[in-house]
């Protein structure tokens, strides 16, 4: 377990990062809360982990802010939350990542242990990395995109919906976030093919429940489809299908989850 010494400074570090989020608009308050929690654990690990935490979030932020308001304009009636990352949505895209990192403080590196934690920890940033990017490409690019379920047109972004610059997204992605793991040492270099793998297989579920299992919900008054609850006109929807408490939050956690399995058991 790292000393007390470096914990502090760990917290203070990722104090100064969340504020920082939360003021250009990236976090919540609550979200800033979970990001100081995830960070202090990260950067306690050490460099490598850290790094790779404040690189996976600067760049996603980065990219989630690319064309906003042009993105905004095709799926804010449709996607349940914005820009800003929540608690939930913290917690569910960088928990696993936490907790394989909390894992090593026990091990010593050589341990087989804490190679596997390692590979876990990376596989699921990876996969919730490689999964935004698809989201945002996709919908940056305005791509015409299907519905897995359906087989129809939908707009760009939607849950369950694949597009071809989505894809291309998703596959650069998880290379880019499997090579930075290993570029700064959290992995291996014989790691990166259980990696890369777990953070395909954790991006391909996430497409997979958003089609058949997330929460789907209607407005009525605009008859169209939406995963909000109330829905930007100001009307309540009502649900119209998929599993009520699985939402996109859940969806995120169970591809990070998935990610971290698959790279586990494909390690050597």
């Amino acid at each position: 377990m790292p000393p007390l010494s470096s914990l502090l400074l760990a917290a203070a570090l990722s104090a100064a990062i969340a504020w920082a989020a939360h003021a250009a608009g990236s976090l919540s308050r609550r979200g800033a809360t979970a990001a100081l929690v995830v960070g202090t654990i990260a950067v306690a690990t050490g460099a490598p982990w850290g790094g790779y935490l404040v690189t996976w979030f600067a760049l996603t932020s980065v990219l989630s802010r690319l064309g906003r308001a042009r993105k905004a304009r095709h799926v804010a009636a449709i996607v349940a939350k914005g820009g800003t990352r929540d608690a939930r949505q913290v917690f569910a895209n960088g928990g696993v990542f936490a907790l394989a990192a909390l894992g090593t403080w026990w091990l010593a590196p050589d341990a087989h242990g804490h190679v596997l934690l390692a590979a876990a920890g990376a596989a699921a940033l990876a996969a919730a990395g490689s999964d935004t990017w698809a989201t945002e490409v996709g919908t940056w690019a305005r791509a015409t995109a299907w519905s897995l379920r359906t087989g129809r047109h939908v707009p760009a972004g939607t849950s369950g919906a694949i597009s071809l610059p989505g894809t291309l997204g998703l596959a650069v992605g998880a290379l880019l976030w499997t090579l930075t793991a290993a570029w700064l040492g959290v992995i291996e270099a014989a790691a990166i093919p259980a990696v890369l793998a777990g953070a395909l297989a954790g991006a391909t579920v996430d497409t997979l429940l958003g089609a058949w299992g997330q929460a789907r919900r209607w407005c009525d008054r605009c008859d169209g489809a939406t995963e909000q609850a109330v829905h930007v006109c100001g009307a309540s929807t009502r649900a119209s299908g998929g599993y009520p408490w699985l939402d996109n939050d859940a969806v995120n956690l169970a591809a990070t989850v998935t990610g971290a399995l698959v790279a586990m058991l494909l390690i050597r």
